[in-house]
């Protein structure tokens, strides 16, 4: 007996919430001229009506019975609410479904995951040169494969282990939504499209649509999973990974504490309010008096004046 499974592909004039492309790319460069007033792809919306066998259904779309569809629109269509069951899900990395784990390019880590320029960063950023070649973390199917916004040239490839896998930056991409791919395939090539300071790869792990730190997966320094499978907590999304809904939690929570900054090369700077002591600012910053008298030159019995910049 046959389904049929109605596909709707909006090629990169799809209407994707800001925040899917926001925080990518070193700092190395100013953007360049071109690409201020490169276009992206305004592909008409195209419907195609597939039928499959039930069985080949489900061999076709890697991790059908998590996600129950295959998105060929939103970049990352958030199902995390209503698929995501129970408290805990194990991610199998490495078992005789998911036959092994390459890295996608073997370069260092040159960002983290994390807020960055005032703006949340769901990847790791790994050192390429142009036209390196970018490799598929694991077995899957590529979904995404163009043109989007401040991922540039990105791939997406959904794994059998539930995980969904992001190359972004590309010069080019060498694979086709649909395809069949094998870790350590070549998939793209590394670039500097879209969102980008300077050459690297913008690489994500995410789950039913939201980004999990790749560190806690892969060791960058061995260019290894860390273990063979990974726990995960769904409150870790809520105190760990969700970076804007920490940042939102954060304000609320200090905003009563003087604000901090931090300046080009890495130091933290707090401006001194109404009744601050360096005992208070100390305990407020996790450091201690000494560390802060030793950072800015002054003695544990210097006065304070109201606004001025230390660095802690």
């Amino acid at each position: 007996m046959k389904k049929t499974i109605l596909h709707t592909l909006l090629l990169a004039g799809a209407m994707l919430p800001a925040w899917s492309f926001a925080g990518f790319g070193d700092n190395n460069r100013k953007l360049s001229d071109d690409k201020k007033h490169k276009k992206e792809d305004t592909t008409q919306t195209i419907n195609t009506t597939v039928a499959y066998d039930d069985v080949d259904s489900l061999l076709m779309f890697p991790s059908h019975d998590l996600y129950g569809a295959w998105d060929t629109v939103a970049c990352h269509p958030n199902l995390f609410e209503q698929q995501f069951a129970g408290d805990s899900a194990v991610v199998y990395l490495l078992d005789d479904e998911n036959c092994g784990f390459t890295m996608p390019t073997k370069g260092i880590i040159t960002s983290e995951f994390g807020w960055r320029h005032r703006r949340p960063h769901y990847g790791t950023d790994i050192a390429l040169h142009i036209g390196d070649t970018v490799g598929a973390a694991f077995d899957g199917k590529v979904r995404i494969a163009r043109y989007i916004g401040g991922y540039g040239n990105v791939i997406i490839v959904r794994h059998n282990n539930g995980l969904e896998t992001v190359y972004a930056h590309l010069s080019k991409i060498l694979v086709q939504p649909g395809d069949n791919v094998t870790n350590g395939m070549t998939i793209g090539l590394g670039g500097n499209t879209g969102r980008s300071f300077g050459s690297h790869l913008h690489f994500e792990i995410r789950y039913l649509g939201k980004a999990i730190d790749t560190e806690d997966l892969v060791d960058y320094e061995k260019q290894e999973l860390k273990n063979t499978s990974f726990v995960l907590y769904k409150s870790d999304f809520g105190a760990k990974y969700d970076l804007r809904s920490i940042h939102a939690h954060q304000i609320a929570s200090k905003s009563h504490a003087a604000p901090v900054y931090k300046n080009a090369g890495g130091t933290h700077l707090v401006f001194v309010k109404k009744g601050d002591t360096l005992e208070k600012i100390a305990r407020r910053n996790h450091t201690t008096i000494a560390a802060l008298c030793k950072k800015n030159g002054i003695s544990k019995n210097k006065v304070l004046r109201l606004g001025q910049k230390l660095k802690v």
